[in-house]
């Protein structure tokens, strides 16, 4: 299966005839930064060019969300992802009358959990959830 040009700037949903799923193509994602980074601390108040610690939003993409609001100690934050998967804002849609190819809309957005980095969801207490 080949894609135009034109075609491959939206991100498109594409139904694998032999196992039947749905998979996305999103061209966006080859844009993201390397997953072969050096890790950072697990300490966010020692790292002052992450932008996921706090003090650093500025370096973020736009805040959607935000708990509390208005509160530099947020608990939460969500956040427009710069590298997403899909999109709303598709250029030339395709009329892909197949079924087996979608055009990829949708909102793809990242949620900051909480201000340290080590931990997972699971470990938070209920109180920090």
């Amino acid at each position: 299966m080949s894609f135009s040009t034109s075609q491959t700037q939206n991100p498109k949903l594409l139904k694998d005839p032999i196992s039947n799923r749905w998979v996305i193509f999103s061209p966006a994602r080859s844009k993201q930064p390397s997953d072969f980074k050096s890790k950072s601390s697990p300490n966010p108040n020692s790292n002052t060019t992450c932008p996921f610690c706090v003090r650093n939003e500025h370096q973020c993409a736009p805040e959607i969300f935000r708990v509390p609001p208005d509160d530099p100690n947020w608990k939460i934050r969500v956040i427009q992802n710069l590298y997403t998967t899909l999109s709303c804002d598709l250029v030339d849609p395709v009329d892909v009358s197949s079924g087996s190819i979608l055009d990829g809309f949708g909102f793809h957005d990242v949620a900051i959990e909480t201000l340290v980095h080590s931990v997972q969801l699971c470990d938070l207490s209920m109180e920090d959830i």
